[in-house]
């Protein structure tokens, strides 16, 4: 059966600033087709964005506005199972699709870190980050390229598919039931299969809503929530208000050191509180 796995790199913390997507077609377990495009996001590059991807401003000179490649996307998207690595890039293409006031994909999304937790009772509970995954798999890739972070998801579902019998409709189906785990917590550590699941988020900023129901959200999604920026940090969000504030010092000590830690290699990631919303929601 076919499926296209479709990974998308951002300009910014707001996830509508895509500036590369990638696009990987398998059939029977094969991949059959593969582009990468670079996208001019009309919108800045956050030094910290750059760092993870090494997309800038330059390189997208002269690139098309995902207005423009949006019908390329439908044309290899419509109708198939489209295949991302967690959440993200999924609440991305819907973000950018609002934010051109485009309609939405037309197709049925499959999450591929869940079928790595079904798939694999070694990776039901941790490990099924993209970059874990496809070392024990032995993917060779280079993270953070839109297309390589596709292909290497698309492997990953096709030896879910070969190893378990159960086709990429199959699995959608999988996917979207409750694991026994689910059923047996309150989720009142971040556990269960939402889609934040595995995620511990710190909060920033002046929220439009209160920070209270802010951090139930994230929990009813799945999440840990913490009040302070750490090394197992892997969401800052931050209040929409300041999610611009490009000089240093006028953004949150939170804010400052989850770019730090990033800096470093941490895998962690900075949201808008809209997006977050959307993460939620999706």
């Amino acid at each position: 059966m076919k499926f296209v796995v479709l990974d998308v790199e951002t300009a910014n913390p707001r996830m509508s600033s895509i500036c590369q997507i990638g696009l990987v077609t398998f059939e029977g377990g094969v991949e059959v087709a593969a582009e990468s495009h670079l996208i001019d996001p009309e919108d800045h590059f956050d030094p910290v964005n750059v760092a993870i991807h090494g997309i800038t401003a330059a390189a997208v000179v002269g690139e098309p506005t995902f207005r423009e490649v949006y019908g390329r996307v439908c044309d290899l998207t419509a109708g198939t199972v489209v295949a991302c690595h967690t959440h993200f890039d999924r609440v991305a293409l819907s973000r950018v699709c609002e934010l051109h006031a485009l309609p939405t994909l037309s197709c049925s999304w499959l999450d591929t870190a869940r079928v790595a937790r079904r798939a694999w009772v070694e990776f039901s509970k941790s490990g099924y980050g993209l970059s874990n995954l496809a070392r024990h798999f032995g993917i060779t890739f280079q993270h953070h390229d839109a297309l390589h972070d596709a292909r290497a998801a698309g492997l990953i579902l096709a030896r879910a598919i070969e190893e378990t019998g159960h086709d990429p409709s199959e699995w959608i189906r999988l996917c979207n039931q409750a694991t026994r785990q689910d059923r047996q917590t309150l989720r009142r550590d971040g556990d269960g299969d939402g889609p934040l699941v595995g995620e511990s988020i710190v909060f920033t900023g002046a929220l439009q809503v209160p920070r209270r129901e802010a951090a139930d959200l994230a929990h009813q999604a799945g999440a840990a929530v913490e009040p302070n920026v750490t090394k197992g940090t892997t969401i800052l969000v931050v209040g929409d208000q300041d999610i611009d504030k490009l000089a240093g010092h006028d953004k949150s000590s939170k804010h400052r050191k989850a770019e730090a830690l990033i800096e470093a290699g941490q895998s962690l990631r900075i949201l808008g509180e809209a997006d977050f919303m959307r993460v939620c929601a999706s």
